[in-house]
């Protein structure tokens, strides 16, 4: 039985407002099948100011990269229609997205799998279950790398 808990908006909108200051309204993609996981990113996310762009699979990632710019996206990798790494590499094909970073967020921790999601494109990998404040700090200092590859060119 899922179970789904909700905030009042006032308290929501009140700590994203001071956050987004602070992050200066990055947006982030979020690319995943699970529901669970998508809203529980997308809401440690939002908590910190971002702004979120939920995709439920590869393709609709895809398109939703094609139709907006963000800073930052967070790829699932084992999805239906195309699963992560296939996702990662057509986006990485899209000009605007050479140098954004791609964050694998996946249960497959093995080296491997590490090396997989590299060689796909993506620019970090982090594994499932996710401890917030590492989750947070983590993608932090992705979105800091990319504002500094980005003022130096």
């Amino acid at each position: 039985m899922e179970r789904e808990v909700h905030l009042p908006l006032y308290y929501l909108s009140n700590i994203r407002d001071k956050k987004m200051e602070k992050n200066g309204k990055k947006k982030i993609l979020v690319v995943d099948d699970d529901k669970k996981s998508r809203y529980l990113v997308s809401f440690l996310l939002e908590k910190e100011g971002f702004e979120i762009i939920m995709a439920t699979n590869g393709l609709e990632g895809i398109e939703a990269a094609e139709k907006q710019q963000v800073d930052l996206i967070i790829m699932d990798i084992k999805m239906p229609k195309m699963d992560g790494h296939e996702t990662t590499r057509r986006i990485r094909r899209l000009k605007k997205y050479k140098s954004i970073p791609i964050i694998a967020l996946t249960s497959y921790v093995i080296t491997e799998d590490k090396e997989k999601a590299l060689k796909a494109g993506c620019t970090g990998h982090m594994s499932k279950p996710i401890a917030p404040e590492t989750f947070i700090s983590e993608i932090k200092k992705f979105l800091e790398v990319k504002d500094e590859k980005s003022n130096s060119s």
